[in-house]
């Protein structure tokens, strides 16, 4: 069964044929007459006969018809992309593992409160609206700072934004959550192999990894954590950290190595060091 764009093509190949004078066939003759389509009214129509075969013969069709159906399959083919499109979306929302808190989370509704806010939030918006730069890049953006400054929301604004606007996957975890998950495969039985925890943090076009320097900082749960990362960073796969730990302090938790390599390829380090958005909600009541 042809696909749209097929017969699309093959109609107006056929439409273009119908402009030019007939093509030259050994042992066929072209004739043309008056013809009638109910819906357009007369046109020209070509009769190709065989003359091995008398009784056997070609005839063109309406062009105005052939046109109609080259514009109803195009309106088809748009319905159905925009289809697969949203279907495509809805599963990739499901597979970001969205927190409810941050459902309607937008870079539309994210309200900055001060000029350090508003920074955040514009390059928030270049990443995002410029998406398809940045995964060829592969830079990334580590939004470390005080908690309750909008971390979360700018990122998994950009999250949605990317799955929307682009199709492309992503995934949101925690780091304390990420570990626990590999560490789970050490023990029998286990429901996954180290390979496929791996896998399902490296494979997501965005990740983005919640609680950076939560999680007690043993030397294997800095490896697991650098492992995923580099091999996301030699990938060209954009991850974005987020962290309560101011830039200094995350820096020495995670390595000067970890950060540089965030920052390439267009990549960026935020710092959010205004007070909780939520605290001055409290004080205001």
């Amino acid at each position: 069964m042809l696909d749209y764009q097929e017969e699309i093509t093959c109609l107006e190949k056929h439409l273009l044929a119908l402009a030019q004078p007939p093509m030259a066939i050994p042992n066929t003759a072209v004739f043309t007459q008056n013809a009638y389509c109910k819906k357009h009214g007369s046109y020209e129509q070509r009769i190709r006969e065989f003359n091995v075969i008398s009784c056997v013969a070609s005839h063109s069709t309406c062009p105005d018809c052939i046109r109609d159906k080259i514009a109803a399959l195009r309106q088809a083919q748009q319905e159905n992309d925009k289809r697969l499109s949203e279907q495509q979306i809805i599963r990739l929302m499901q597979g970001l593992n969205l927190p409810p808190r941050f459902q309607s989370a937008t870079l539309n509704n994210f309200e900055p409160i001060n000029k350090e806010a508003a920074h955040c939030l514009k390059v928030c918006q270049a990443y995002a609206n410029q998406w398809p730069e940045r995964l060829k890049q592969g830079g990334g953006i580590v939004m470390c700072g005080k908690p309750g400054t909008g971390k979360n929301h700018l990122a998994l604004a950009i999250a949605q934004h990317v799955i929307t606007a682009y199709q492309a996957s992503a995934l949101f975890t925690s780091a304390l959550h990420l570990v626990r998950l590999y560490k789970s495969t050490w023990t029998k039985p286990t429901q996954m192999t180290e390979a496929e925890v791996l896998r399902m943090h490296i494979s997501p076009e965005l990740l983005i990894i919640d609680e950076i320097g939560v999680q007690f900082g043993s030397d294997t749960e800095k490896i697991i954590l650098f492992d995923i990362i580099n091999n996301r960073y030699e990938g060209m796969k954009p991850t974005i950290l987020l962290s309560n730990l101011p830039k200094e302090a995350l820096a020495q938790f995670m390595g000067e190595r970890v950060i540089d390599r965030m920052n390439e390829g267009g990549g960026c380090t935020l710092a959010f060091t205004w007070d909780s958005y939520r605290s001055r909600v409290t004080l205001d009541r």
